[in-house]
Protein backbone atom coordinates (compact mmCIF):
# COMPACT_ATOMS: atom_id res chain seq x y z
CA UNK A 1 0.00 0.00 0.00
CA UNK A 2 1.31 3.47 -0.98
CA UNK A 3 1.82 5.93 2.02
CA UNK A 4 -1.39 8.47 1.07
CA UNK A 5 0.76 11.55 2.35
CA UNK A 6 2.58 12.85 -1.02
CA UNK A 7 6.58 13.60 0.30
CA UNK A 8 7.34 16.95 0.12
CA UNK A 9 9.16 16.94 -2.86
CA UNK A 10 5.89 16.45 -4.78
CA UNK A 11 4.01 18.46 -3.12
CA UNK A 12 6.22 21.04 -3.73
CA UNK A 13 6.05 19.95 -7.35
CA UNK A 14 2.08 19.87 -7.31
CA UNK A 15 2.15 23.48 -5.17
CA UNK A 16 4.24 25.27 -7.73
CA UNK A 17 2.33 23.87 -10.71
CA UNK A 18 -1.13 24.96 -9.94
CA UNK A 19 0.40 28.70 -8.46
CA UNK A 20 2.35 28.92 -11.80
CA UNK A 21 -0.94 27.75 -13.79
CA UNK A 22 -3.16 30.36 -12.28
CA UNK A 23 -0.72 33.39 -11.65
CA UNK A 24 0.17 32.71 -15.22
CA UNK A 25 -3.01 32.67 -17.07
CA UNK A 26 -3.94 35.71 -14.75
CA UNK A 27 -0.74 37.70 -15.84
CA UNK A 28 -1.17 36.52 -19.45
CA UNK A 29 -4.58 38.24 -19.97
CA UNK A 30 -3.31 41.75 -18.10
CA UNK A 31 -0.34 41.54 -20.33
CA UNK A 32 -2.70 41.28 -23.47
CA UNK A 33 -4.65 43.80 -22.13
CA UNK A 34 -2.60 46.30 -21.29
CA UNK A 35 -0.58 46.14 -24.56
CA UNK A 36 -1.19 43.09 -26.83
CA UNK A 37 1.94 41.25 -26.47
CA UNK A 38 2.11 37.74 -24.75
CA UNK A 39 3.49 36.60 -21.43
CA UNK A 40 7.06 35.74 -23.30
CA UNK A 41 7.67 39.47 -24.58
CA UNK A 42 6.60 40.95 -20.76
CA UNK A 43 8.97 38.64 -19.22
CA UNK A 44 11.76 39.43 -21.43
CA UNK A 45 11.11 43.38 -21.04
CA UNK A 46 10.91 42.64 -17.42
CA UNK A 47 14.50 40.84 -17.92
CA UNK A 48 15.84 43.31 -19.96
CA UNK A 49 14.75 45.94 -17.11
CA UNK A 50 16.35 43.53 -13.94
CA UNK A 51 19.72 44.06 -16.31
CA UNK A 52 19.70 41.02 -18.52
CA UNK A 53 21.13 42.68 -21.35
CA UNK A 54 21.57 39.60 -24.24
CA UNK A 55 20.27 37.72 -26.29
CA UNK A 56 21.62 34.56 -25.28
CA UNK A 57 21.23 35.49 -21.41
CA UNK A 58 17.81 36.35 -21.73
CA UNK A 59 17.87 32.73 -23.17
CA UNK A 60 19.67 31.51 -19.74
CA UNK A 61 17.88 33.87 -17.66
CA UNK A 62 14.37 32.89 -18.57
CA UNK A 63 14.92 28.85 -19.70
CA UNK A 64 13.39 29.87 -22.73
CA UNK A 65 14.00 28.55 -26.68
CA UNK A 66 16.68 30.70 -28.47
CA UNK A 67 13.89 31.20 -30.93
CA UNK A 68 10.69 32.50 -28.91
CA UNK A 69 13.83 34.92 -27.71
CA UNK A 70 14.39 36.23 -30.85
CA UNK A 71 11.39 36.29 -31.86
CA UNK A 72 10.20 38.21 -28.69
CA UNK A 73 13.08 40.93 -29.22
CA UNK A 74 12.50 41.05 -33.05
CA UNK A 75 8.59 42.08 -32.16
CA UNK A 76 9.71 44.78 -29.40
CA UNK A 77 12.08 46.08 -31.61
CA UNK A 78 9.35 46.78 -34.38
CA UNK A 79 7.11 48.13 -31.48
CA UNK A 80 9.57 50.72 -30.30
CA UNK A 81 9.86 49.00 -26.60
CA UNK A 82 13.73 47.84 -27.31
CA UNK A 83 16.66 48.69 -28.74
CA UNK A 84 18.84 46.64 -30.20
CA UNK A 85 23.04 47.13 -30.86
CA UNK A 86 26.35 45.86 -31.26
CA UNK A 87 28.17 45.22 -28.65
CA UNK A 88 30.95 47.25 -28.57
CA UNK A 89 33.68 45.14 -27.12
CA UNK A 90 32.82 42.10 -28.98
CA UNK A 91 31.30 42.80 -32.55
CA UNK A 92 29.77 39.37 -32.42
CA UNK A 93 27.60 39.95 -30.12
CA UNK A 94 24.15 42.18 -29.26
CA UNK A 95 23.09 44.43 -26.88
CA UNK A 96 19.16 44.88 -25.66
CA UNK A 97 18.35 47.48 -24.08
CA UNK A 98 14.46 49.33 -23.44
CA UNK A 99 13.52 52.10 -24.51
CA UNK A 100 11.76 54.94 -22.77
CA UNK A 101 8.43 53.25 -24.10
CA UNK A 102 9.45 50.20 -23.44
CA UNK A 103 9.90 51.38 -19.98
CA UNK A 104 6.58 52.49 -19.51
CA UNK A 105 4.66 49.61 -21.13
CA UNK A 106 6.66 47.49 -18.94
CA UNK A 107 5.45 49.69 -15.59
CA UNK A 108 2.06 50.04 -17.08
CA UNK A 109 1.88 45.86 -17.35
CA UNK A 110 3.44 45.70 -13.72
CA UNK A 111 0.77 48.01 -12.79
CA UNK A 112 -2.35 45.50 -13.22
CA UNK A 113 -0.75 42.77 -13.00
CA UNK A 114 0.20 43.18 -9.22
CA UNK A 115 -2.80 44.02 -7.67
CA UNK A 116 -3.72 40.12 -8.47
CA UNK A 117 -0.60 39.02 -7.09
CA UNK A 118 -0.84 41.17 -4.02
CA UNK A 119 -4.38 39.72 -3.10
CA UNK A 120 -2.66 36.35 -3.11
CA UNK A 121 0.16 37.58 -0.74
CA UNK A 122 -2.76 39.31 1.38
CA UNK A 123 -3.59 35.80 2.54
CA UNK A 124 -0.27 35.53 4.36
CA UNK A 125 1.03 37.54 6.93
CA UNK A 126 4.26 40.09 5.94
CA UNK A 127 6.62 37.98 7.75
CA UNK A 128 5.38 34.77 5.77
CA UNK A 129 5.52 36.63 2.53
CA UNK A 130 9.13 37.75 3.39
CA UNK A 131 10.26 33.94 3.98
CA UNK A 132 7.93 32.52 0.52
CA UNK A 133 9.54 34.83 -1.57
CA UNK A 134 13.54 34.14 0.25
CA UNK A 135 12.97 30.33 0.18
CA UNK A 136 11.54 30.29 -3.43
CA UNK A 137 14.71 32.30 -4.34
CA UNK A 138 17.16 29.95 -2.39
CA UNK A 139 15.23 27.48 -4.47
Amino acid sequence: MSDPTPASELRLLDALFRLSKTVLADARTHVVAAADLDLADFLVLRSIELGVDTPGDLVRDLGLNPAVVSRALTKLAKAGFVDRSIDPEDSRRSRVALTAEGARTNASIAARVRPGLAQRLDRLDPDRVRILLETLEML
